[in-house]
């Protein structure tokens, strides 16, 4: 199975590569204001802790509008039982593009959490749920930051807050990533950074640090975190 998805992938990213990847629309955990354009669709593959893969497929279904699902598989790789998630939704819509003195705005929403507990049929970390963000690229060519708020627990309901930053080491080769979340959840938020390496215009492989502020394995603390994205259009 792992094979024949292997190839298929290899295949899709021989086939066409006539796009760089250029829209960030997301950091680790956190959204950025830019979205897919219409038309075009991202493959990714996160993998992290336990042996455990989310899948997920995103696409430009209109000029201001993105869609994607995603599906995370607990325990895959390695022994004992797989736990399996409930599929998740994301929607984005682009609410203004911003311009020289203006930053982008987008909302949406993004039920895709983190280290599902099959007992209680909850993520152990909740998703970013429902959300606002504003971005811009400030002082430095290639430097753009994101902040936004959140709510994502719609039993206890509570605004959260997120702020990021991106900046091109590299020009459309090396992505520098960090991030705060969870702000306002106290010792639950989690400093997050990372490296985006773009492989070739449309292949870009991540390498993430969760969490990094504790090493405290019960708090599901500084994990290491693999992902693999694919962009193109149809």
């Amino acid at each position: 199975m792992f094979k024949k998805l292997f190839f298929i992938l290899l295949s899709v990213f021989l086939i066409n590569t006539n796009l760089f990847a250029a829209g960030v629309t997301e950091l680790i955990d956190t959204p950025t204001h830019s979205i897919l354009d219409y038309g075009s669709y991202e493959i990714q593959f996160r993998v992290f802790s336990n042996g455990g893969v989310t899948p997920k497929l995103t696409f430009g279904i209109f000029k201001v509008l993105n869609m994607g699902v995603s599906w995370e598989f607990n325990n895959v790789i390695g022994v004992g039982n797989a736990v399996v998630a409930i599929p998740a939704l994301q929607l984005k819509l682009n609410v203004y593009e911003g311009d020289a003195n203006l930053p982008g705005v987008a909302v949406g929403y993004d039920g895709q959490g983190y280290f599902y507990n099959d007992s209680d049929g909850e993520f152990l970390q909740k998703g970013t749920g429902v959300y606002i963000v504003a971005g811009k690229e400030l002082f430095l060519p290639g430097l753009n930051f994101n902040i936004g708020l959140n709510v994502n627990d719609f039993k206890e309901v509570c605004l959260l807050g997120f702020a990021g930053s991106s900046y091109s080491i590299v020009d459309e080769t090396l992505l520098a990533m960090l991030e705060y979340d969870n702000i306002g959840k106290g010792a639950l938020s989690r400093l997050n950074a990372g490296f985006k390496l773009w492989v070739s215009e449309n292949f870009g492989i991540d390498l993430i640090l969760r969490n990094i502020l504790t090493g405290d394995e019960e708090k599901l603390g500084c994990e290491r975190v693999l992902r693999l994205s694919y962009q193109s259009r149809f």
